[in-house]
C-alpha cells in the first residue's frame, strides 16, 4: 500500500481515538459534577495551586502536574479537598521518547495544628526510598497485625505511636482491601492517596477513614501541640 495512504490511515486512527478520549473524558466529569451536586460539593475543572501546595508522595515528580476534578466540601463533618493529580515521566525507548502518565486520586482534609510528620503506607504500595519530606525508616508499633499490612514512617517515633492509638490501627487493619490508602499527617493537613482516577463515591469513604484518624488522636496530642481545649471539628 502507498506509504502516503499510510500515513493518512494512520492520522485518522489517532484522531479517532483522540475524539473517543475525549469524550469519555467529557461524560466522566459529568458523570463527578452531578455527584457533587448531589452531596453539596463544589466542582472545579482544574486548580493549579493544589498541583504544589505539598511535599512529598504523590507530589514533586514528573512533570506536566495537573489536578483537576476538584471537588471541595463537607463530608464526614470535616471540611475537604479532593481531586485527580497526574504527572508524566518520559523514557526513551528504541522506538523513541515515551511518555507516562501516573494518575492518583487525592483527599485531603485541615487539621487545626500542625502535629508533625506522620506517614502511613500499605504494604502493597510502592513509593520512592525517600519517602515524605521530615520523615525516616519504617517503624513498628505495638500491633503485629498493623505492621504487616501496613508500613509508618516518622522522624518522631513516640508522636507516631500516639496519633495511631490501638483502636485506630484496629479500625485500619479491618478495613476492606479496596478501602486502604496511603495517609500522612503533614503540617496542617491530613492527605490521603491512592493509584487511579478519582471516584466521587470514594471520597465519601476516605473522608470517613480519615475522620475517624483525626478522631483517634488524643487529646493530649493536640494539647501538648498548642490547643489547650483539644480538639472539637464540630466546634
Amino acid at each position: 500500500m502507498d506509504p502516503m495512504v499510510l500515513a493518512v490511515i494512520g492520522l485518522a486512527v489517532v484522531g479517532g481515538v483522540a475524539v473517543v478520549g475525549y469524550r469519555l473524558e467529557q461524560k466522566r466529569r459529568e458523570r463527578v459534577l452531578a455527584y457533587a451536586l448531589g452531596r453539596g460539593w463544589r466542582y472545579d475543572g482544574e486548580d493549579q495551586a493544589l498541583v504544589d501546595a505539598w511535599p512529598g508522595e504523590p507530589f514533586g515528580q514528573g512533570d506536566n502536574r495537573r489536578a483537576r476534578s476538584v471537588l471541595s466540601g463537607r463530608e464526614s463533618g470535616r471540611e475537604f479537598v479532593a481531586f485527580d493529580y497526574s504527572y508524566d515521566t518520559h523514557t526513551n525507548t528504541s522506538k523513541g521518547r515515551r511518555t507516562t502518565t501516573h494518575r492518583f486520586a487525592v483527599c485531603v482534609v485541615p487539621l487545626p495544628t500542625a502535629l508533625g510528620v506522620v506517614e502511613v503506607l500499605p504494604e502493597n504500595v510502592l513509593t520512592r526510598a525517600a519517602g515524605a519530606v521530615g520523615v525516616s525508616s519504617d517503624l513498628d508499633l505495638e500491633s503485629e497485625d498493623f505492621n504487616r499490612r501496613y508500613r509508618v514512617r516518622a522522624r518522631n517515633a513516640k508522636l507516631a505511636s500516639d496519633v495511631l492509638p490501638p483502636r485506630t490501627m484496629e479500625y485500619l487493619v479491618a478495613l476492606p482491601a479496596d478501602a486502604v490508602t496511603a495517609f500522612r499527617l503533614q503540617g496542617t493537613h491530613l492527605i490521603a492517596w491512592r493509584d487511579g482516577r478519582l471516584e466521587p463515591s470514594d471520597v465519601v469513604r476516605t473522608c470517613a477513614i480519615l475522620d475517624r484518624v483525626v478522631d483517634g488522636i488524643p487529646s493530649f496530642v493536640w494539647r501538648d501541640a498548642g490547643l489547650p481545649g483539644g480538639y472539637d471539628p464540630a466546634s
